[in-house]
């Protein structure tokens, strides 16, 4: 009878066990980029602002590429025309650049107070993933981004 309770304590102890001394490796790395409203939820985006209004949004990068991974966030302004996808940066203007390291499985929430300095209509605002390269010796697009559509009027002229 003590055989077959001492058993499957003894499975779990070497399970337990073997993941201490042979952790689990990372079979498909991946890294996780999200761009959070005022609430810190995946919500509440501003939608119209007036030119140099500040908002509020919160960065969300996560790591799990199994290393420890420097990352930089571009944050671009451009519109309909810029062109973006998985393998091409945008091509726009950068307003801002965030960087952390981050340990294997570590996530950053970071408060970006931002203003767009022109008015127009469907403004794209774009946040870029590039990762450090140490073979490279700097940064390369890694291919993750999520961008606002954003209307921004001209403050009205005093009365």
């Amino acid at each position: 009878m003590r055989a077959i309770i001492l058993l499957p304590i003894l499975v779990i102890a070497a399970a337990t066990a073997y993941q201490g001394f042979f952790p689990e490796r990372t079979t498909e790395p991946f890294s996780e980029l999200a761009i959070l409203g005022a609430s810190m939820k995946i919500a509440d985006y501003p939608r119209e602002l007036r030119v140099n209004e500040s908002f509020t949004l919160y960065l969300y990068v996560g790591n799990r590429e199994g290393r420890v991974t420097y990352y930089s966030i571009l944050v671009k302004l451009g519109n309909r025309s810029n062109f973006i996808n998985e393998t091409v940066p945008m091509d726009a203007p950068i307003i801002a650049t965030y960087e952390k390291i981050l340990m294997d499985n570590e996530t950053w929430i970071h408060p970006t107070v931002l203003s767009i300095n022109k008015p127009g209509v469907n403004l794209r605002l774009v946040f870029e993933m590039w990762i450090f390269d140490e073979a490279l010796q700097g940064f390369k697009y890694h291919g993750r981004w999520n961008q606002l559509w954003l209307n921004v009027t001209a403050p009205r002229p005093p009365p």
